[in-house]
């Protein structure tokens, strides 16, 4: 795997603490702990912690490069950083095969 697209496995993801208000009152809090604070940092709702929209796949193959750094050239990187970090167990075959489909799109 490329050094730079080791960068996207770091442990150190920040961890949010969200205090929400509960039906019973102000009196009544809960804390969330999420990596993720998803669209409740837009809509301010507690019910929206962890949610977030799909990106849009279409015409995926003509926007390398790809990740927030730029480290992933092709798909076929992309897919076989997915493949390792969250330890999927795809085939090279089942890799090839979605590498087919993003790039058909």
């Amino acid at each position: 795997m490329d050094a730079a697209l080791d960068e996207l496995n770091s442990p150190l993801t920040p961890v949010y603490a969200l205090t929400c208000s509960t039906s019973l009152g102000a009196t009544s809090n809960v804390t969330i702990r999420t990596t993720d604070p998803g669209r409740a940092m837009i809509s301010g709702h507690c019910g929206d912690i962890g949610k977030f929209k799909g990106p849009i796949l279409r015409g995926l193959a003509a926007r390398a490069p790809y990740f927030q750094n730029g480290s992933a050239d092709s798909l076929d990187q992309v897919v076989g950083f997915y493949n390792q970090r969250f330890q999927m167990g795809l085939t090279a075959n089942e890799m090839a095969d979605l590498v087919a489909f993003l790039a058909s799109s």
